[in-house]
């Protein structure tokens, strides 16, 4: 359904050219869910705005193709892009709190994209269209109240009036997975749509993206950076750092036997209940300057616990280890 090949995203800064994505490649099959893991500032939530051509200035996409269904997305025009943005290809976005617009009913935001899209038809005539439109809205009205209590909003009708500030967390980001799912879009972009709400809704959150996902046969790229939330959600992960793939392949492949130390450090962050009382382990250092990154060698060269001195030096390709699985490291050359 997707693909991605060498997408670069930079940032002309006072500092020089921040490169954002760093000349990624990834494929998405039909109904499986990706997901995209890495520290914040590894460019995940960037790729998914390339996706929808929706980087911010200054940024820009200045190399690579993004391929939905054959079809390159940047060569569409800009026309082209708003009919497939929120129609064929939606996004959950991180913060439901700024996303939703405060001065609007929640329940008008739903309808708002229904109508964007054209999705209800209406069927009635009538003298200058009266009728027609408000059998539209009827009908949009009555498909917000119906997705509002698919995502799991309690009393709907009620509620459609509400507006953002009278919902919790967790119902701001239901509303935005309503409208998400509003046009029953074949691609779902998910940008940690867990982050900011206690265990109970995230658990409510990630089964309902699994129903999603199971009924409507919706591709997901679930972006993370909880390793232990993708090893339980995703079929497949691709491991960010620094605007790179450092790893990828199924999930039970990463997660059972990684192989980048990168990934090997997020593992042995994820608190465990079962160990003795022990320090929690962290990857030192932080993610580097990437306005100041070397053109050649690994970028993860100064946090690595297992970098020998070609590290630095050697352009690394991502290089297949088995059957689907890729690693970006100088132990598999």
């Amino acid at each position: 359904m997707l693909e991605i090949r060498n997408l670069k995203v930079v940032f002309e800064t006072d500092r020089g050219v921040v490169k954002a994505v760093n000349g990624i490649d990834l494929t998405l099959e039909r109904g499986k869910i990706l997901g995209l893991v890495g520290e914040s500032g590894s460019g995940k939530s960037m790729t998914l705005l390339s996706i929808l051509r929706l980087v911010p200035y200054p940024g820009k996409i200045v190399e690579g193709e993004i391929l939905f269904e054959g079809e390159d997305l940047l060569k569409k025009s800009a026309s082209q892009m708003r009919e497939i943005r929120g129609k064929d290809i939606a996004m959950i976005f991180q913060d439901p709190m700024t996303t939703l617009n405060p001065v609007f009913p929640v329940g008008e935001q739903i309808r708002e994209s229904l109508r964007v899209h054209n999705i209800i038809k209406p069927e009635k005539e009538g003298i200058l269209g009266f009728l027609r439109e408000r059998d539209r809205r009827k009908k949009e009205h009555e498909k917000a109240v119906e997705l509002m209590e698919k995502v799991g909003i309690s009393y709907p009708e009620k509620r459609y009036f509400s507006y953002p500030h009278q919902f919790s967390g967790g119902m701001q980001q239901r509303a935005i997975i309503a409208i998400a799912l509003s046009c029953n879009p074949k691609l779902l972009l998910a940008d940690e749509p867990t982050t900011a709400l206690d265990v109970t809704i995230q658990a409510q959150i990630l089964d309902l993206l699994r129903q999603i996902n199971e009924v409507n046969g919706t591709s997901i790229i679930f972006v993370t950076h909880d390793l232990a939330v993708a090893a339980e959600f995703c079929d497949e992960i691709a491991v960010m750092y620094a605007g790179q793939i450092v790893e990828k392949g199924a999930v039970d492949k990463v997660i059972g036997e990684p192989k980048h130390p990168y990934t090997k450090g997020l593992l042995k962050s994820i608190p465990k209940i079962t160990r003795k009382k022990e320090k929690l382990y962290a990857i030192p250092g932080n993610v580097p300057d990437l306005a100041s990154l070397s053109p050649k060698g690994c970028p993860f060269y100064e946090r690595c616990e297992e970098a020998v001195e070609e590290c630095k030096e050697v352009e690394l390709p991502l290089i297949e280890v088995s059957d689907g699985e890729f690693v970006r490291c100088i132990k598999y050359l």
